[in-house]
Protein backbone atom coordinates (compact mmCIF):
# COMPACT_ATOMS: atom_id res chain seq x y z
CA UNK A 1 0.00 0.00 0.00
CA UNK A 2 3.30 2.93 1.12
CA UNK A 3 4.45 1.66 -2.59
CA UNK A 4 1.38 2.65 -4.00
CA UNK A 5 0.77 5.62 -2.05
CA UNK A 6 4.06 6.95 -3.05
CA UNK A 7 3.65 6.05 -6.75
CA UNK A 8 0.40 7.79 -7.14
CA UNK A 9 2.00 10.72 -5.16
CA UNK A 10 4.85 10.95 -7.86
CA UNK A 11 2.46 10.69 -10.51
CA UNK A 12 0.83 13.93 -9.23
CA UNK A 13 3.53 15.50 -8.80
CA UNK A 14 5.18 14.97 -12.18
CA UNK A 15 1.69 15.86 -13.71
CA UNK A 16 1.46 19.45 -11.40
CA UNK A 17 5.34 20.70 -12.71
CA UNK A 18 4.45 19.72 -16.20
CA UNK A 19 1.02 21.84 -16.01
CA UNK A 20 3.02 24.58 -14.11
CA UNK A 21 5.96 24.86 -16.93
CA UNK A 22 3.08 25.07 -19.91
CA UNK A 23 1.10 27.58 -17.82
CA UNK A 24 3.88 30.21 -16.82
CA UNK A 25 7.40 28.63 -16.33
CA UNK A 26 8.32 29.55 -19.87
CA UNK A 27 6.39 33.05 -20.65
CA UNK A 28 4.43 31.56 -23.95
CA UNK A 29 6.71 28.91 -24.99
CA UNK A 30 5.04 25.91 -25.30
CA UNK A 31 6.91 23.08 -23.38
CA UNK A 32 5.61 20.21 -25.94
CA UNK A 33 7.29 21.69 -28.93
CA UNK A 34 10.32 23.69 -27.82
CA UNK A 35 13.34 22.27 -29.02
CA UNK A 36 15.75 20.85 -26.54
CA UNK A 37 19.72 21.37 -26.46
CA UNK A 38 22.53 23.52 -24.89
CA UNK A 39 23.62 26.93 -26.27
CA UNK A 40 26.54 26.26 -29.32
CA UNK A 41 25.32 22.20 -28.96
CA UNK A 42 24.80 20.06 -32.11
CA UNK A 43 23.73 16.20 -32.47
CA UNK A 44 25.67 14.41 -34.77
CA UNK A 45 24.31 11.22 -36.17
CA UNK A 46 26.74 8.67 -38.22
CA UNK A 47 26.75 5.04 -38.22
CA UNK A 48 30.23 4.70 -37.79
CA UNK A 49 30.49 0.89 -39.62
CA UNK A 50 29.97 3.12 -42.72
CA UNK A 51 32.73 5.58 -41.75
CA UNK A 52 36.13 5.24 -41.79
CA UNK A 53 38.08 6.98 -39.13
CA UNK A 54 39.37 9.82 -41.66
CA UNK A 55 36.13 10.57 -42.87
CA UNK A 56 34.80 11.24 -39.03
CA UNK A 57 37.41 12.88 -38.25
CA UNK A 58 36.89 15.39 -41.13
CA UNK A 59 33.43 15.70 -40.24
CA UNK A 60 33.85 16.06 -36.66
CA UNK A 61 36.94 18.84 -37.46
CA UNK A 62 34.44 20.54 -39.58
CA UNK A 63 32.01 20.91 -36.94
CA UNK A 64 34.34 21.83 -34.16
CA UNK A 65 36.17 24.36 -36.00
CA UNK A 66 36.88 27.19 -34.08
CA UNK A 67 34.96 30.35 -33.31
CA UNK A 68 35.40 32.92 -35.27
CA UNK A 69 37.28 36.24 -33.50
CA UNK A 70 37.48 34.81 -29.77
CA UNK A 71 40.83 35.93 -27.95
CA UNK A 72 40.63 31.93 -27.26
CA UNK A 73 40.31 28.79 -28.94
CA UNK A 74 36.79 27.26 -28.71
CA UNK A 75 34.78 25.00 -30.56
CA UNK A 76 31.93 26.57 -32.79
CA UNK A 77 29.38 23.48 -31.84
CA UNK A 78 29.50 20.92 -28.81
CA UNK A 79 28.90 17.66 -30.40
CA UNK A 80 26.94 15.17 -29.38
CA UNK A 81 27.49 11.53 -31.45
CA UNK A 82 25.02 8.87 -32.21
CA UNK A 83 24.30 5.68 -34.60
CA UNK A 84 21.44 5.92 -36.27
CA UNK A 85 19.42 3.18 -34.24
CA UNK A 86 20.00 5.76 -31.02
CA UNK A 87 18.83 8.38 -32.74
CA UNK A 88 15.40 8.54 -30.60
CA UNK A 89 12.27 10.62 -31.23
CA UNK A 90 13.37 12.44 -27.88
CA UNK A 91 16.77 13.58 -29.56
CA UNK A 92 14.90 14.60 -32.57
CA UNK A 93 13.66 17.07 -30.78
CA UNK A 94 17.18 18.78 -30.75
CA UNK A 95 17.53 22.29 -32.21
CA UNK A 96 20.83 21.45 -34.11
CA UNK A 97 21.10 18.34 -36.09
CA UNK A 98 23.41 16.85 -38.39
CA UNK A 99 22.61 13.17 -39.75
CA UNK A 100 24.17 10.55 -42.13
CA UNK A 101 21.39 8.44 -43.19
CA UNK A 102 23.77 5.35 -45.37
CA UNK A 103 21.76 2.64 -46.37
CA UNK A 104 22.90 0.55 -49.95
CA UNK A 105 19.19 -0.22 -50.77
CA UNK A 106 18.84 3.55 -51.40
CA UNK A 107 18.46 5.13 -54.79
CA UNK A 108 20.63 8.41 -54.75
CA UNK A 109 22.78 10.77 -52.54
CA UNK A 110 20.84 13.66 -51.40
CA UNK A 111 21.56 16.65 -48.65
CA UNK A 112 18.43 18.70 -47.24
CA UNK A 113 18.55 21.70 -44.93
CA UNK A 114 15.08 21.61 -43.40
CA UNK A 115 13.77 24.19 -40.38
CA UNK A 116 11.32 22.43 -37.72
CA UNK A 117 10.69 19.23 -39.05
CA UNK A 118 10.12 17.73 -35.45
CA UNK A 119 9.98 21.03 -33.49
CA UNK A 120 11.06 24.86 -33.69
CA UNK A 121 13.20 26.49 -33.87
CA UNK A 122 15.46 23.26 -35.26
CA UNK A 123 17.90 23.24 -38.12
CA UNK A 124 17.96 19.57 -39.67
CA UNK A 125 20.89 18.78 -42.04
CA UNK A 126 20.08 15.21 -43.29
CA UNK A 127 22.41 13.26 -45.68
CA UNK A 128 20.88 10.57 -47.29
CA UNK A 129 22.43 8.10 -49.86
CA UNK A 130 23.70 4.83 -50.78
CA UNK A 131 27.86 5.84 -50.93
CA UNK A 132 29.41 6.97 -47.92
CA UNK A 133 31.82 8.43 -49.96
CA UNK A 134 29.27 10.76 -52.31
CA UNK A 135 27.29 12.09 -48.94
CA UNK A 136 30.87 12.91 -47.01
CA UNK A 137 31.53 14.66 -50.78
CA UNK A 138 28.27 16.57 -50.42
CA UNK A 139 28.78 17.85 -47.03
CA UNK A 140 32.22 18.99 -47.85
CA UNK A 141 30.77 20.87 -50.97
CA UNK A 142 28.04 22.32 -48.69
CA UNK A 143 29.95 22.94 -45.22
CA UNK A 144 29.26 26.72 -44.93
CA UNK A 145 26.25 26.56 -45.48
CA UNK A 146 25.61 24.32 -42.99
CA UNK A 147 27.49 25.71 -40.28
CA UNK A 148 25.82 29.32 -41.18
CA UNK A 149 22.33 27.31 -40.87
CA UNK A 150 23.23 25.73 -37.19
CA UNK A 151 24.90 29.02 -36.27
CA UNK A 152 21.76 30.78 -37.45
CA UNK A 153 20.07 28.77 -35.66
CA UNK A 154 21.53 28.98 -32.23
CA UNK A 155 21.45 32.71 -32.25
CA UNK A 156 17.37 32.27 -32.77
CA UNK A 157 17.23 30.38 -29.13
CA UNK A 158 18.23 33.69 -27.56
CA UNK A 159 16.29 35.75 -29.73
CA UNK A 160 12.94 33.44 -29.12
CA UNK A 161 13.29 33.28 -25.49
CA UNK A 162 13.14 37.05 -25.39
CA UNK A 163 10.22 37.32 -27.89
CA UNK A 164 8.23 34.82 -25.90
CA UNK A 165 8.27 37.82 -23.23
CA UNK A 166 11.64 37.93 -21.32
CA UNK A 167 12.49 40.99 -23.06
CA UNK A 168 12.51 44.94 -21.52
CA UNK A 169 9.06 46.79 -23.69
CA UNK A 170 10.44 49.96 -22.32
CA UNK A 171 13.88 49.68 -23.21
CA UNK A 172 12.80 48.85 -26.94
CA UNK A 173 10.66 51.51 -26.80
CA UNK A 174 13.26 54.54 -25.93
CA UNK A 175 15.23 52.77 -28.75
CA UNK A 176 12.50 53.06 -31.31
CA UNK A 177 11.83 56.84 -30.39
CA UNK A 178 15.76 57.34 -30.62
CA UNK A 179 16.97 55.55 -33.55
CA UNK A 180 14.11 54.47 -35.54
CA UNK A 181 14.61 50.76 -35.20
CA UNK A 182 13.96 47.96 -33.09
CA UNK A 183 15.86 45.52 -31.28
CA UNK A 184 15.17 42.59 -28.95
CA UNK A 185 16.32 43.31 -25.87
CA UNK A 186 16.36 40.58 -22.99
CA UNK A 187 15.48 42.20 -19.54
CA UNK A 188 18.60 41.58 -18.13
CA UNK A 189 20.07 44.47 -19.55
CA UNK A 190 20.06 48.06 -18.10
CA UNK A 191 20.69 51.40 -19.08
CA UNK A 192 23.90 52.23 -18.23
CA UNK A 193 24.18 55.69 -20.31
CA UNK A 194 22.48 57.52 -22.55
CA UNK A 195 23.55 60.73 -25.07
CA UNK A 196 21.33 62.07 -27.58
CA UNK A 197 23.19 59.71 -30.25
CA UNK A 198 24.26 56.89 -28.20
CA UNK A 199 22.99 54.50 -25.81
CA UNK A 200 24.91 51.66 -23.74
CA UNK A 201 23.31 49.04 -22.63
CA UNK A 202 24.68 46.27 -19.78
CA UNK A 203 24.27 43.25 -18.07
CA UNK A 204 26.59 42.99 -15.27
CA UNK A 205 27.40 39.68 -13.20
CA UNK A 206 30.10 39.23 -10.66
CA UNK A 207 32.14 37.29 -13.17
CA UNK A 208 31.74 39.01 -16.76
CA UNK A 209 29.85 42.11 -18.37
CA UNK A 210 28.05 41.71 -21.88
CA UNK A 211 27.49 45.31 -23.99
CA UNK A 212 24.94 46.31 -26.32
CA UNK A 213 25.81 49.78 -27.50
CA UNK A 214 23.55 51.62 -29.92
CA UNK A 215 24.90 54.74 -31.78
CA UNK A 216 24.75 56.73 -35.09
CA UNK A 217 27.19 59.13 -36.95
CA UNK A 218 26.77 61.68 -39.53
CA UNK A 219 27.23 60.00 -43.40
CA UNK A 220 26.98 57.29 -44.94
CA UNK A 221 30.70 55.78 -44.90
CA UNK A 222 30.26 51.71 -44.22
CA UNK A 223 33.75 50.85 -45.16
CA UNK A 224 36.08 49.53 -42.58
CA UNK A 225 38.41 52.16 -41.91
CA UNK A 226 35.39 54.72 -41.47
CA UNK A 227 33.27 51.65 -39.10
CA UNK A 228 36.26 51.40 -36.92
CA UNK A 229 36.96 54.75 -36.47
CA UNK A 230 33.53 55.77 -35.37
CA UNK A 231 33.48 53.03 -32.46
CA UNK A 232 36.47 54.08 -31.20
CA UNK A 233 35.50 58.00 -31.38
CA UNK A 234 32.21 56.84 -29.51
CA UNK A 235 33.58 54.39 -26.89
CA UNK A 236 36.53 57.07 -26.13
CA UNK A 237 33.78 59.18 -25.63
CA UNK A 238 31.06 57.54 -23.67
CA UNK A 239 32.79 54.59 -22.14
CA UNK A 240 34.90 54.53 -19.37
CA UNK A 241 37.16 51.86 -18.41
CA UNK A 242 37.95 50.10 -15.05
CA UNK A 243 40.86 52.98 -14.27
CA UNK A 244 41.19 56.42 -14.80
CA UNK A 245 41.90 57.37 -18.54
CA UNK A 246 41.03 54.20 -19.87
CA UNK A 247 38.85 53.58 -22.44
CA UNK A 248 37.83 50.29 -24.76
CA UNK A 249 39.06 51.00 -28.81
CA UNK A 250 39.17 47.92 -31.52
CA UNK A 251 42.24 45.83 -31.43
CA UNK A 252 43.65 45.92 -35.16
CA UNK A 253 45.83 42.84 -35.30
CA UNK A 254 45.66 40.61 -38.13
CA UNK A 255 43.56 39.35 -39.64
CA UNK A 256 41.21 40.90 -37.31
CA UNK A 257 38.55 43.04 -37.34
CA UNK A 258 37.05 40.63 -40.09
CA UNK A 259 34.44 43.29 -42.55
CA UNK A 260 31.54 42.12 -44.72
CA UNK A 261 30.19 44.43 -46.38
CA UNK A 262 27.55 42.73 -47.66
CA UNK A 263 24.97 41.60 -44.99
CA UNK A 264 21.26 41.42 -44.63
CA UNK A 265 19.92 41.01 -41.21
CA UNK A 266 16.17 41.42 -41.36
CA UNK A 267 15.73 43.11 -44.82
CA UNK A 268 18.41 45.67 -43.90
CA UNK A 269 21.40 45.49 -46.07
CA UNK A 270 24.80 46.90 -43.99
CA UNK A 271 28.19 45.94 -42.57
CA UNK A 272 29.56 43.72 -39.97
CA UNK A 273 32.52 43.75 -37.99
CA UNK A 274 33.44 41.00 -35.77
CA UNK A 275 36.73 41.08 -33.96
CA UNK A 276 38.24 42.13 -30.70
CA UNK A 277 38.20 45.21 -28.21
CA UNK A 278 41.17 46.12 -26.06
CA UNK A 279 41.85 48.89 -23.99
CA UNK A 280 43.62 51.97 -24.07
CA UNK A 281 46.04 52.65 -20.33
CA UNK A 282 44.76 49.41 -19.14
CA UNK A 283 44.76 45.36 -19.82
CA UNK A 284 40.91 44.46 -20.42
CA UNK A 285 39.65 43.07 -23.40
CA UNK A 286 37.13 40.45 -25.13
CA UNK A 287 35.17 40.01 -28.22
CA UNK A 288 32.64 42.03 -30.18
CA UNK A 289 30.29 42.39 -32.88
CA UNK A 290 28.88 45.27 -34.59
CA UNK A 291 26.44 45.68 -37.11
CA UNK A 292 25.83 48.83 -39.32
CA UNK A 293 23.88 50.52 -41.85
CA UNK A 294 22.27 53.82 -43.36
CA UNK A 295 19.38 55.30 -41.62
CA UNK A 296 16.22 55.36 -44.21
CA UNK A 297 17.62 59.03 -44.66
CA UNK A 298 20.61 58.09 -45.79
CA UNK A 299 22.43 60.70 -44.13
CA UNK A 300 23.07 58.71 -40.91
CA UNK A 301 24.67 55.76 -40.20
CA UNK A 302 23.28 53.20 -37.27
CA UNK A 303 25.64 50.92 -35.11
CA UNK A 304 24.61 47.91 -33.29
CA UNK A 305 26.45 46.50 -31.15
CA UNK A 306 27.74 43.65 -28.48
CA UNK A 307 30.49 43.10 -26.73
CA UNK A 308 31.83 40.65 -24.06
CA UNK A 309 34.38 40.93 -20.79
CA UNK A 310 34.74 37.74 -19.03
CA UNK A 311 38.69 37.09 -18.79
CA UNK A 312 38.77 34.14 -16.41
CA UNK A 313 35.67 32.09 -18.40
CA UNK A 314 34.73 31.06 -22.11
CA UNK A 315 33.08 33.52 -23.77
CA UNK A 316 31.53 31.63 -27.39
CA UNK A 317 28.13 31.63 -25.88
CA UNK A 318 27.97 35.04 -24.31
CA UNK A 319 29.27 36.09 -27.75
CA UNK A 320 26.75 34.50 -29.37
CA UNK A 321 23.94 36.10 -26.89
CA UNK A 322 24.84 39.94 -27.89
CA UNK A 323 25.06 38.98 -31.03
CA UNK A 324 21.45 37.38 -31.31
CA UNK A 325 20.44 40.64 -29.59
CA UNK A 326 22.41 42.89 -32.43
CA UNK A 327 20.71 40.51 -35.45
CA UNK A 328 16.97 41.18 -34.01
CA UNK A 329 17.65 44.53 -35.42
CA UNK A 330 14.57 45.76 -37.96
CA UNK A 331 13.62 48.79 -38.94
Amino acid sequence: MKKQIFYCTCLLLAAFLLFACKKSGTRGIKVDNYSIGKAGEVILVLDQKYAPESMQNYIVEVLTQPQPALNQIEPIFDLLRFDNKDFTSYFQRHRNIVRFDMNPNYASNTLNIDNNVWTKPQTYVYLRGNDMDSLVWLFMQNENQIINALYDNDLKRVQSFAAAGNNDAFIEKKIREKFGINVTVPNSYKIAREEENFMWLRFKTARNDRFIVIYTTEGNDLSKRGLVNARNEITKAYIPGAVLNAYPIVAEVAPFPLYNNDVTIGAIIGAELRGLWESVNDKMGGPFYEFSFNDKTGEKVISVGGFVYAPEEEKRDYLREVEAIVKSVRF
